[in-house]
């Protein structure tokens, strides 16, 4: 089982969501930024070094989110979440197609990829993402 992480950004009730470029695994699909855990390196430290490397600004981690585990046929993934804050830096593409920050209202909109839309569905991270947002979330996907 590969071992991800992903980083739900909040910032002023939104949060930030990238487009895949059509290169990648899941071509063109939105997805929270992150990436594969090296060897030796704990979640936390992974999702600092993914985002900062993808998205070029330092974060800090507000909460640790509930874990989903995904098959995708050709491979079953861990993906463990943390909804985070930017401390600093401007957003820059270095591994994506654009980015977006929606209300999580608006999340369940887009053609997200299927990991990162069992995550929204799990209610334990709906909590937390309401918690965050000061609103309900629609709960249909």
């Amino acid at each position: 089982m590969l071992k991800v992480t992903c980083a739900l950004i909040h910032k002023d009730r939104k949060i930030l969501v990238a487009q895949n470029r059509s290169t990648s695994d899941h071509p063109l699909q939105w997805e929270f930024p992150g990436g594969k855990i090296n060897p030796n390196e704990t979640p936390e430290a992974c999702i600092l070094r993914e985002i900062n490397e993808e998205l070029n600004v330092h974060v800090s981690v507000l909460a640790k989110m509930h874990t989903v585990d995904y098959d995708y046929g050709n491979k079953v993934i861990r993906l463990i979440p943390f909804l985070c804050k930017i401390e600093n830096g401007e957003v820059q593409l270095n591994d994506h197609a654009s980015v977006k920050w929606l209300g999580v209202d608006e999340l369940h909109e887009l053609d997200l990829a299927a990991a990162d839309r069992v995550l929204l569905e799990n209610k334990q991270n709906r909590e937390i993402l309401e918690k965050y947002s000061g609103k309900q979330m629609n709960n249909s996907g």
